[in-house]
């Protein structure tokens, strides 16, 4: 080291070393430089580039700064310390390092990227798109700053401008995933998803082993209700990130809408082991819990949930709900009321109120949460059930009728609301019409049990032996231990206890 080349050719060495990511052989050579020569510009330069590449921002700062007191004319170390200060989170002064680099040299394109950069991570988009503007002004074909447009466009809410760009990015390097990425997200948001999906299955394509890119399609699958294949994409997220919580979500919710409840709740167990208090997902795992019939553990949850997010009016709805499955019917009033002071206009509150009162007897209270209800909002086809449910609790079943008649207009294929019609029908002993409404609720949900039972008493009502008989069966079948039980002492059956079809259907199960 006693010779200007001996320096030189070292220098050399360390500069290909940096270029070919050999980041602790370079500052090997480096700290060999200036343990001779101290204050060696380029070695310190050069020796802050290789600790960047270790990720020793502290330590490169430093070196920068030592350089710059020596020269501080260069537009390149001024970038590199900007760089530096932008990778240990100090923006402010990241800008001011770069302001002075592109001072030195304006045309200096790393350093405009790299300060639109900075400026779009502060969220000041218009500073930021100004910086990616002179760039492409400087030099139309430069991919990477299409790309930053596109992104700080999208930002701003410019969604087909945002896409231009980022069809400019690709043009100009058809294998940049993340413009790929980021143009299906944008083509996402604006609900063009066939052409969002091109998008992902082409980053995908680049960067198959990339978990974003799989979960992005998923959900956009999921959006267009391709559920099964939208499971096979997450479980490939999964696969690639464990931990990409959005992942095991987006997984969760699409086996919900498949009515997989137990692989569900797997998956929000899994989003909470990573996300333990985030409100959503602790409210998605209670759902579940409920859903399963797990009433205890999901009020518990919910119980939490509110504990952590106390002004959402959606808990404590769903914390009321459960309370009233659970027949805690006065917590779930309290729960609605508390919804209702969160959100006045809340019509599904006023709803499950209704349905506590209801449920409690309280039956002119629960007339006026559900006149509420439906002032607020009058195609809630609930409360029109809820309502004919109390109406008839009151002996009111004409006007009973009108309100299920209102419900099943709105929600025709809910099975329940023709039964619930069909009950009050058999109620009034309008068998061969009760009938009918049993018959469409069975052809939406043809082994629904209680509507096979409640036939065959419409049946009894008829005279009609063998039809009551072999819908009995059916209830028995699908149902054994419940309706034997209520056959053997249901008065609507005394006509036919010593019938030999009617007690066989009791055989080995009569004391």
């Amino acid at each position: 080291m006693n010779s200007f080349d001996n320096w030189q050719g070292l220098h050399h060495l360390g500069v290909t070393l940096i270029e070919s990511k050999r980041f602790k052989e370079a500052l090997l050579i480096y700290n060999q430089i200036l343990e001779s020569q101290p204050n060696v510009y380029d070695a310190l330069v050069f020796r802050g580039m290789a600790l960047q590449g270790l990720e020793k921002f502290e330590e490169a700062l430093i070196n920068f700064d030592r350089a710059i007191a020596h020269s501080s004319h260069s537009h390149y170390v001024w970038y590199e310390r900007g760089f530096t200060l932008f990778k240990l989170g100090k923006l402010q002064e990241a800008l001011s390092s770069l302001d002075i680099a592109t001072e030195i040299q304006p045309d200096y394109l790393k350093a405009l990227l790299l300060r639109g950069i900075v400026l779009l991570s502060q969220k000041k988009l218009e500073t930021a798109l100004i910086s990616f503007e002179k760039i492409i002004l400087i030099k139309p074909n430069y991919p990477k700053a299409w790309y930053e447009k596109g992104l700080t466009l999208y930002e701003l809410g410019k969604l087909e401008d945002a896409v231009t760009c980022f069809n400019k990015a690709i043009k100009l390097n058809p294998k940049n995933d993340l413009a790929w990425y980021h143009k299906g997200i944008a083509l996402f948001d604006l609900e063009n998803y066939k052409s969002a999906l091109t998008c992902f299955d082409k980053a995908i394509e680049i960067q198959p082993n990339d978990a974003n890119n799989w979960y992005e399609k998923g959900y956009t699958l999921w959006k267009i209700r391709q559920l099964e294949s939208a499971i096979i994409c997450f479980d490939k997220a999964i696969q690639y990130n464990q931990k990409l919580y959005l992942a095991w979500y987006g997984k969760g919710v699409a086996l919900l809408d498949l009515k997989k409840l137990e692989s569900a709740l797997i998956c929000f167990e899994q989003v909470i082991e990573i996300q333990p208090n985030n409100p959503s997902y602790l409210y998605a795992l209670g759902y579940v819990l409920s859903e399963l019939g797990n009433l205890e553990d999901a009020i518990e949850i919910f119980y939490l949930v509110i504990e952590l997010e106390p002004q959402d009016w959606l808990f404590q709805n769903q914390l009321g709900i459960t309370l009233g499955k659970s027949k805690r019917y006065e917590e779930a009033i309290a729960a609605f009321d508390k919804s209702l002071e969160i959100s006045s206009n809340n019509y599904a509150a006023y709803g499950g109120k209704g349905f506590a009162l209801y449920k409690s007897e309280r039956y002119e209270d629960a007339i006026l949460a559900l006149d509420k209800a439906i002032e607020i909002n009058p195609n809630y086809d609930l409360a029109w059930k809820i309502y004919g449910w109390v109406l008839h609790k009151l002996g009111r079943d004409e006007e009973a009728l009108v309100k299920f008649d209102k419900a099943i207009e709105l929600n025709p294929d809910y099975y329940h609301l023709w039964g619930s019609k069909a009950f009050v029908l058999l109620t009034l002993k309008r068998y061969e019409s009760a009938i009918l409404f049993y018959n469409k609720t069975l052809e939406l949900f043809p082994n629904e049990p209680n509507a096979l039972y409640e036939k065959a008493c419409c049946y009894m009502g008829l005279n009609n032996i063998d039809l009551a008989i072999e819908n009995l069966q059916k209830a028995i079948d699908i149902n054994p231990t419940e309706f034997r039980e209520k056959a053997k002492t249901d008065s609507d059956f005394d006509n036919i206890r010593d019938d030999i079809r009617f007690k066989a259907l009791f055989i080995n199960h009569m004391g």
